[in-house]
């Protein structure tokens, strides 16, 4: 009994403090979260710090694409679309010029392989964002967009 009273010992310590660590981070972690999503929010954003960038900066940054016509992947429906990239940088900006026919075919394609139902509506929308920033970046090797802006987006039955 004498040889396992110290290996008893050092198993109730090890107990008693991983009990104590797992309770002081559960308190850790339950002051730092609320529990409305919209403040947790909040909160991260004013954690977060964002470098503000001039609207001169930002137009430098820009391209825009104007007046694509072309059908949905139903024949019956087209789209008439404007569309402007942002860019990280203007050496993004300038490539992204220079490669404007491969950006154009990008927006046809991803046009032409989607149905009129899945372009409605802003899920629509940020389907055809995230589809084209998506893409173009796969184009791009100086830079990369940051964001794709729909500008102008009709769609029409023949």
């Amino acid at each position: 009994m004498k040889k396992m009273l110290p290996w008893i010992i050092v198993i109730l310590l090890a107990v008693t403090l991983i009990v104590g660590a797992a309770f002081v981070l559960w308190n850790s972690f339950k002051e730092s979260s609320p529990s409305d999503p919209r403040a947790a929010a909040r909160e991260q954003a004013d954690q977060t710090e964002t470098e503000h960038v001039s609207a001169e900066k930002l137009a430098e940054m820009t391209f825009a694409i104007d007046d694509v016509i072309t059908n949905l992947s139903d024949p019956a429906y087209f789209v008439s679309a404007s569309f402007t990239f942002e860019m990280d940088s203007v050496d993004a900006k300038h490539e992204f010029e220079l490669l404007s026919y491969k950006m154009k075919d990008v927006i046809n394609t991803t046009l032409t392989d989607m149905a009129p139902n899945e372009v409605q509506g802003s899920a629509g929308i940020d389907a055809i964002s995230s589809a084209l920033l998506n893409k173009t970046n796969e184009l791009l090797h100086k830079g990369k967009v940051r964001h794709v802006y729909i500008t102008k987006f009709i769609v029409t039955e023949n």
